[in-house]
């Protein structure tokens, strides 16, 4: 097979109709998830969980006029997009020429459902929807076939089927994809292959059609059989779309209803901070409580390892935004997701599938996430006082704790070397060290619950990695904390392995063939120290002058702050994470103004529909990954009072 080459984020995909790498929008309801480009085109569907697989290839709606179809998603259209308010509901209008078309798309709440409606006022045209489905990622070995008397063709392979109809009744084809010609479905309707055959084995394609008298809606359903994503087309197609629209705005509401308010902020706040409690819906898996980074933008993990997983940090940090927005739910699936990911020695390993399955991981262990995910095992039991839920989250605590008490160096008492959290390399890293403090201490406040004979020696080791800090990562020459004791270099240059680097775990990292004494590039990471671990005072001298070197170092005119010196990943932009991550460290010193402007740049980095990207570009638009959960969690957070765990100094 031949190479895929990278290709930037920002600039037309293959296509020419999407942008490479960026997805406008998603809906979805925590099983089916759609991600939407900015012409209201729909790139992925995801299903029965949010992280695989993808059953896309083309699923593109036109209008035809005189014989001819014109796609809503190209030109001569120009398009317009927003949510409704407080809802994940998606309106896209394209105007093209003398037409005005609004496309209006949802997910039903509780069944893989996905209705998109079309309406164009004072208009009599036919709407036409072609589907080149790849179920399961596959091209070849689908079945289609087309239930004439009700308009719909559905698309088959093993477990996984897709069925499309309209409303009103109209027609449906169905046929083998001809390499070389554009949509012969739609172009050949009489062509006796097209007619409704049973067809299989090679690519397959499909379309469906009605009469467009002001309105209709496509209906596109799943299941695991022909059978159920037929027999789930039935009730939306009797309903009627306004009645869809009013449970799925009636749901969204309902969950919000519930969620505290945000602090008071900059103007712009309130409605992103409500438009990420509704994103946390949509990438949390309802079957498994797993949260995936971000919809999976790079199948072929050509410009990246791929976002569509798991990663335990992640989802500690995104458990206490959940605990902060009320989303207890979320927060109590995903803790119990974490207790079946648990590896056997007690730690955590890098990334997972939704299904707890080990995912492909490059660096399997990273240290800072056994720690991380300590720490919100107490924040959990702190915030929702919940004896039951402490007793279930011990054992694997107390795993952890062990763990971590074992994997301490005795030269130091740092954490033995393991992949940063930006997975740049192997060393003693000071936010490793900050988070396995943190989850440390986490165990001793449970242990002196329910155990109380452990505490102590949690505590104490504790006090071991807090003393290692400020003995090996302060710098008096620089000024302030390093980010690292030790670098891993993968050639022979540098000096000796030193004993630290040996794991004693049976998943290797990458091979580290010699190292250097430090790494003093300014990190953004360091703030872990302070905020939320609290392993170093956060107003203390030598963390006040590691933060006014991030400052210096990363932060941008424009308040934007970048991961780390000389960062290059996908163009080596201000990050919204580390930049709200500043802003938390503000406010745990009371600084409000500097808090306020880390929420000011979020609300001015928001895409066009609310969404928050992991990076966003110097001028102000999203650069990759949209949306970026971690993101959404960090801006809960800072719109939200402190959390009681992570306000609490060392």
């Amino acid at each position: 097979m031949a190479a895929v080459e990278p290709r930037p984020a920002g600039v037309p995909d293959a296509t020419g109709r999407r942008i490479e790498h960026l997805p406008a929008a998603i809906v979805g309801n925590g099983s089916l998830l759609a991600t939407l480009s900015g012409r209201g085109e729909l790139e992925r569907l995801f299903w029965p969980n949010v992280d695989w697989g993808q059953h896309l290839g083309e699923l593109r709606i036109g209008v035809a006029v005189d014989g001819t179809t014109h796609w809503l998603d190209e030109a001569p259209f120009e398009h317009e997009q927003n949510y409704f308010e407080d809802a994940s509901v998606l309106r896209t209008v394209a105007r093209g020429g003398s037409l005005e078309l609004e496309i209006t798309d949802l997910v039903l709440p509780d069944e893989p459902v996905l209705v998109r409606r079309v309406r164009a006022e004072g208009a009599s045209l036919r709407l036409v929807a072609y589907c080149r489905p790849e179920l399961d990622e596959k091209a070849r070995g689908v079945g289609a076939y087309v239930v004439a008397e009700r308009g719909a063709v559905v698309f088959y392979r093993r477990d996984r089927a897709l069925a499309l109809a309209m409303s009103p009744a109209g027609e449906a084809t169905c046929g083998r994809s001809r390499r070389g010609e554009t949509y012969s479905v739609l172009e050949d309707a009489a062509d006796a292959e097209l007619e409704g055959e049973a067809v299989a084995h090679r690519s397959v394609e499909g379309a469906v059609a009605c009469e467009l008298a002001g309105e209709a809606s496509l209906v596109c359903a799943f299941g695991s059989s022909p059978e159920e994503a037929l027999a789930r087309l039935d009730a939306p197609l009797r309903a009627g779309f306004e009645e869809l629209l009013a449970r799925r705005t009636g749901h969204d509401a309902e969950r919000l209803a519930g969620a505290p308010e945000p602090q008071a902020g900059p103007d712009g706040l309130e409605p992103l901070y409500r438009r990420s409690l509704l994103v946390f819906d949509l990438l949390a898996d309802r079957e498994t409580g797993g949260v995936i980074a971000a919809p999976e933008l790079d199948p072929d993990f050509v410009n990246c390892g791929g976002y569509g997983f798991v990663w335990g940090r992640d989802l500690a940090f995104i458990v206490l935004a959940f605990l902060a927005g009320g989303r207890e739910d979320l927060a109590r699936r995903a803790l119990r997701w974490l207790v079946r990911t648990q590896a056997p020695e007690g730690l955590w390993l890098q990334r997972h599938w939704t299904d707890g399955s080990l995912a492909p991981c490059w660096s399997p262990h990273q240290i800072d996430e056994t720690g991380a995910v300590l720490f919100a095992f107490e924040a959990a039991c702190r915030e929702l006082a919940d004896p039951e839920l402490e007793r279930e989250l011990w054992p694997p605590a107390r795993r952890a704790a062990d763990f971590l008490c074992a994997f301490l160096d005795p030269d130091t008492g740092l954490p033995r070397a393991s992949t940063d959290l930006w997975e740049e390399g192997e060393g003693q890293h000071a936010f490793s060290a900050a988070a396995v403090c943190g989850g440390l201490r986490a165990a001793a406040a449970l242990a002196a619950r329910l155990e109380p004979a452990r505490a102590e020696r949690y505590a104490a080791a504790a006090r071991r990695v807090s003393t290692g800090i400020e003995t090996h990562l302060w710098s008096e020459s620089d000024g302030r904390y390093l980010r690292s004791r030790w670098r891993g270099r993968s050639d022979r240059l540098g000096e000796p392995v030193p004993p630290a680097f040996d794991s004693g775990l049976p998943y290797p990292n990458r091979t580290v063939r010699s190292v250097d004494p430090v790494d003093a590039r300014v990190d953004v990471s360091l703030l872990g120290l302070a905020w939320p671990f609290g392993a170093v005072d956060p107003s203390s001298a030598r963390m006040r002058a590691t933060v006014e070197a991030i400052e210096r170092a990363l932060q941008l005119a424009d308040g934007g702050v970048m991961r780390f010196e000389g960062d290059t990943y996908a163009g080596g932009n201000p990050w919204i994470l580390a930049t709200l991550w500043l802003g938390l460290w503000h406010r745990l010193v009371g600084d409000d103004a500097g808090h306020r402007r880390a929420l000011e740049y979020a609300v001015r980095r928001q895409t066009s529909v609310g969404l928050l990207p992991e990076q966003a570009t110097r001028d102000g638009r999203p650069a990759w990954v949209v949306p970026l959960t971690w993101s959404h969690a960090m801006l809960v957070l800072a719109a939200r009072p402190e959390l009681a765990p992570a306000a609490r100094s060392t």
